[in-house]
């Protein structure tokens, strides 16, 4: 019995990391850039040309985005949506 229980607490420790580290990498921010075909204020969504829907909860950066402006953007996906977490216009 002794032996099982070390058999197990090893393999519980080896395997620790392994799972940390997939946790960790699925809270990293994801990044998009692309041109934005259409900007929906009231939705707080903004468009790319490939289709990427991002709602961005900056007021005041969401004003400054227009069609054909290029951005970068990092975003959380949250309850289906890409929540952005920082957006900057590229030139």
């Amino acid at each position: 019995m002794r032996v099982f229980l070390a058999l197990l607490t090893a393999g519980l420790l080896a395997t620790s990391p392994v799972l940390w580290a997939s946790e960790t990498a699925a809270q990293q921010p994801k990044q998009v850039q692309g041109e934005v075909k259409s900007v929906d204020p009231a939705k707080k969504m903004v468009t790319l040309n490939d289709g990427t829907m991002l709602m961005v909860s900056d007021d005041a950066k969401l004003k400054e985005l227009k069609p054909g402006t290029k951005i970068k953007a990092s975003y959380d996906e949250k309850g289906g949506q890409k929540v952005t977490t920082s957006i900057e216009v590229v030139k």
